[in-house]
This record gives C-alpha cells, sequence and structure tokens, in this order.
C-alpha cells in the first residue's frame, strides 16, 4: 500500500515570503547602493583629461522611478551651479570652460553623481577631471 502524499511546501502567510525574499535584495552586496532602491546608473562618469578652458561633459544619467534628483560631488563636496557649471536635464554635469587656476578655483578633482528618488540614493564610480598640461602658460 502506497504512503499519504504529503504537500510539497506548507502554504505560509504572503507576508513571510515578501519578508524574505526583502531581506534576501537587502543582505546582497551592491556596491555604491545605500538602501533598498529602484535605482541603477545607465551611464556613468568617466576620467578625462582636457585642456585649460575648454568644455567637458561627465556623464550621470540614472534609471528609476521618476522623479530622481542628481547631485554632483567634487572631492566629496557637493558642486554648486553657476555660469560655468550646470547640471543637464539628463542628469550630466557641464562645464562651459574648464578652469586651471591654483587652489579652490581649478576645477580638477574627484568627480561623483549621486542619485536620489523616493526609495533611496545611489552614488556612481569616482571620475577625474584633469588639466592637460602641454602647452600650458600657467
Amino acid at each position: 500500500m502506497a504512503p499519504p502524499l504529503r504537500p510539497l511546501a506548507r502554504l505560509r502567510p504572503p507576508g513571510m515570503l515578501l519578508r524574505a525574499l526583502l531581506l534576501l535584495l537587502l543582505l546582497s552586496p551592491v556596491p555604491g547602493v545605500w538602501c533598498f532602491s529602484e535605482l541603477s546608473f545607465v551611464k556613468e562618469p568617466q576620467d578625462v583629461t582636457v585642456t585649460r578652458k575648454d568644455p567637458v561633459v561627465l556623464d550621470c544619467q540614472a534609471h528609476g522611478e521618476v522623479p530622481i534628483k542628481v547631485t554632483w560631488l567634487k572631492n566629496g563636496a557637493k558642486v554648486s551651479e553657476n555660469k560655468r557649471i550646470e547640471v543637464l536635464s539628463n542628469g550630466s554635469l557641464y562645464i562651459s570652460e574648464v578652469e586651471g587656476r591654483r587652489g579652490e578655483q581649478s576645477d580638477e578633482g574627484f568627480y561623483q553623481c549621486l542619485a536620489m528618488n523616493k526609495y533611496g540614493a545611489i552614488l556612481s564610480q569616482k571620475a577625474h577631471l584633469a588639466l592637460s598640461r602641454i602647452g600650458s602658460r600657467w
């Protein structure tokens, strides 16, 4: 005589499965993610070398639930927009004339973009903006 059939899995309340899935996602190591987020980068900034007074665009495009706010950091500090520096509608950073003065006036440094929405935030890889020293007069 055959043994009685047993269910393959016990029924669990739907909330338990959702909690287990969220716990698994939160414990997964994902670089650059601060919390559970539906954000991801489509484009991240890359290292670039430019000549003084040239324009440059540092790419940053994030995908996720809108609205997405993009903020730029230079050497860890927030970048302020002005007549030369502007965050484009796609999130990229545009510098119309790269400055090469010594000290705080220089645009040279490490840049990152921070993308945020209602679910969380992600921080891009660092990109180094360097100034070409060839033919420089300063």
